[in-house]
């Protein structure tokens, strides 16, 4: 009896198990997802991490839930009694009971959870998510974040309108200087681990702010090693020799930051007053 001939298919994609989608391969060997490889070619494909890496046990996985399941006994029952339904009989039970709590509560009492984009593969869709909720008529969504979530995400929205990574990437391939505060991209981020290293190489300076010599901190052409709790009184200081040298842009800070209102122009202590300079804007 003849061998049945290996077919390996290589398809290019990429990695949707977080908000990187680092650039994979996804190689398939006889209709079988078998192995899940970095895409150099990908601009996010240099490295997987080892979530990415265990793509294919997480599809196989024999306790994956691969359909809609129905609850046949009640809450606190030690077993559920879960039963298998068609997607189409999920669909219409979740609809006739969204109606029927909006009926009698309005819209507004019914909440929608999702897990958090950043580190799930529901980043793709929880713009959909939220399309949802607002044709429903909800206003109510409750979204898991990450400690990191808030610097990464919240902090960059404030700053410069758009998150990171997410609408753009930092642009480390022409960076002169790179300041990592906290950060870890060997852990969190490997496109931007290995964006570094090759920055690193054409010979970009690198900073870390970190109470441990971690991940990129041990390349680091000076490792700021603060105690931690003491970030704000580091950040005070780089903040006091930029002012001192006048290393800032004195048209932006009077025209897009409320730094001229902060500081009184007669006798200098904080609580407004006139509009006068902080950060040495007189």
């Amino acid at each position: 009896m003849l061998a049945e001939k290996q077919v390996t298919k290589r398809v290019h994609g990429y990695c949707a198990l977080c908000t990187s989608r680092c650039g994979s391969i996804a190689v398939v060997e006889n209709g079988r997802f078998v192995a899940l490889e970095p895409d150099p070619s990908h601009p996010t494909g240099q490295a997987l991490c080892a979530k990415g890496r265990a793509a294919p046990e997480l599809v196989y996985h024999p306790e994956r839930l691969l359909y809609p399941l129905k609850r046949t006994r009640p809450k606190g029952d030690p077993d559920p009694g879960w039963q298998r339904i068609s997607w189409d009989e999920a669909l219409s039970l979740i609809a006739e009971n969204l109606r029927r709590i909006a009926g009698v509560h309005g819209p507004e009492s019914v909440a929608f959870g999702s897990a958090s984009p950043s580190t799930s593969g529901l980043d793709d869709s929880l713009q959909w998510l939220e399309r949802l909720m607002h044709a429903f008529g909800g206003r109510n969504l409750c979204v898991a974040f990450e400690l990191c979530g808030w610097g990464r995400y919240g902090a960059n929205i404030y700053t410069f309108g758009a998150s990171v990574p997410g609408s753009y990437i930092p642009d480390l391939e022409n960076a002169g200087c790179i300041l990592y505060w906290g950060y870890n991209p060997n852990l969190a981020r490997l496109t931007h681990a290995t964006a570094t290293v090759a920055a690193l190489r054409r010979g970009a300076r690198l900073i870390v702010v970190d109470p441990r010599r971690t991940g990129v901190a041990k390349k680091a052409d000076h490792w700021l090693r603060v105690r931690p709790g003491s970030d704000g009184a580091l950040a005070l200081g780089l903040c006091h020799v930029m002012i001192a040298n006048g290393w800032y842009d004195e048209t932006f800070i009077r025209e897009w930051t409320n730094a001229p209102l902060l500081v009184r122009g007669d006798s200098r202590p904080f609580g407004g007053g006139k509009p006068a300079a902080v950060c040495g804007l007189e």
